[in-house]
């Protein structure tokens, strides 16, 4: 079985690793000041990944990125406001074949994290499913007939936190309106507070994140449960315009959010209501892999989709 090095860049840390055929043999991480630039972050990951390396030679390298990508040319199009903004155009072809002596495939992080889970993960037994991750953002993918949706660019399935889902919402950074990451995000949660007709608790954190919106509103603070659930209304409408787009049989919850205990049953809920489509709705889980599941998907990326490209 042939090894290769599998990089996830995240917004607070970027995780590099040796993998096998579903295994990590070795792991290290880079934690990551705010904000940064890829330049910056290179040289080390370059350690670690020569490190990682080892005796056995790896046959290539896969890189996550949060942002969209060209698979083809294997260079980053855009990145989200303020995060690697310096990726854009980069060679990471030519990095990898001069610092490393390999090929290197690019690929967007929530698509990476659906094939790790569809060959190692929750979506074993299912050829047709959309991935929803919810965090800093909102990132999605989509799987059908066993084929990753890539599009005619490499884009299709991959915005779903920018699909629509309130006409007369806020404006979105993408620039569109109504986005459900405008409403139901960690960067959002900032003018949602703001938005609350009385001060509350949520006011007087020091960190204001998703955990604490939902532990606030499980101990039933009014404000954390308004926002609390916008959020829930959000990501279930957004699952539901995956689950008609892409005729997914399973709705894979994953990110910092999916492990509050109300979100699956949420949009499983809305789903059964609201999901048109031929017998039973798509039943929504938890992914299983967590933080490695894009890690595992590099072999995959290589040696079962290398012919999607």
């Amino acid at each position: 079985m042939t090894a290769y090095l599998a990089v996830d860049v995240g917004g607070s840390h970027i995780a590099c690793a040796r993998v096998r055929s579903g295994t990590i043999e070795g792991r290290r991480e880079i934690r990551l000041a705010a904000p940064t630039t890829l330049a910056a972050v290179l040289p080390v990951l370059e350690a670690h990944l020569t490190a990682l390396h080892g005796s056995e030679l790896a046959a290539g390298v896969s890189i996550a990125f949060p942002g969209l990508v060209d698979p083809r040319s294997g260079r980053v199009v855009s990145t989200p406001a303020g995060k690697f903004e310096d990726a854009v155009g980069f060679d990471f072809s030519g990095w990898a074949s001069e610092r490393l002596s390999l090929p290197v495939r690019l690929e967007v992080d929530g698509r990476m994290a659906l094939l790790g889970e569809h060959h190692y993960g929750a979506l074993r037994d299912a050829d047709d499913a959309v991935l929803l991750s919810l965090g800093t953002g909102i990132g999605s993918a989509a799987l059908m007939q066993g084929a990753v949706v890539r599009g005619r660019s490499g884009h299709a399935s991959v915005l779903g936190g920018h699909l629509t889902v309130a006409i007369d919402g806020p404006t979105c950074l993408c620039g569109n309106v109504g986005c459900a990451e405008a409403l139901a995000s960690s960067w959002a949660l900032p003018r949602l507070i703001a938005a609350l007709p009385r001060r509350g608790a949520l006011h007087d954190l020091a960190a204001t994140n998703l955990k604490a919106v939902f532990d606030l509103a499980r101990g039933g603070d009014e404000g954390a449960v308004a926002v609390r659930g916008g959020c829930l209304a959000a990501w279930a409408a957004a699952a539901l315009n995956l689950v008609h787009a892409y005729d997914a049989t399973r709705v894979l919850v994953t990110g910092g959010a999916a492990a509050a205990p109300e979100v699956v049953p949420f949009i499983q809920a809305h789903l059964r209501h609201h999901a048109w489509c031929l017998g039973e709705p798509p039943l929504v889980l938890r992914g299983a892999l967590g933080a490695e599941a894009a890690l595992l998907a590099a072999t995959p990326l290589w040696e079962t989709h290398r012919d999607q490209l």
